[in-house]
């Protein structure tokens, strides 16, 4: 089990506007296999994901995010 905490910024012109914004990218991501919690913030366009990336990898994400619009980056944390 590969437990991580990653995190995207939602880039280009579709971004997160409204609390059902975030919840359509909070119910698409929490769909994949592994996810444990999603947070997606209208004010910074920062998702957070808690995963298994054993179960669900990088580009499995940005695809959910793709078919609902979004373009995004990963944001380095430390």
């Amino acid at each position: 089990m590969a437990n991580s905490i990653l995190t995207f910024e939602v880039v280009g012109d579709y971004i997160i506007h409204c609390a059902g914004c975030e919840n359509t990218i909070k119910f698409s991501l929490s769909r994949l296999p592994g996810v444990r919690t999603v947070d997606a913030d209208r004010k910074t366009q920062l998702i957070e994901i808690d995963l298994d990336l054993d179960q669900t990898n990088k580009a499995e994400i940005f695809a959910a995010l793709a078919d609902i619009g979004r373009d995004a980056v990963e944001v380095d944390t430390i």
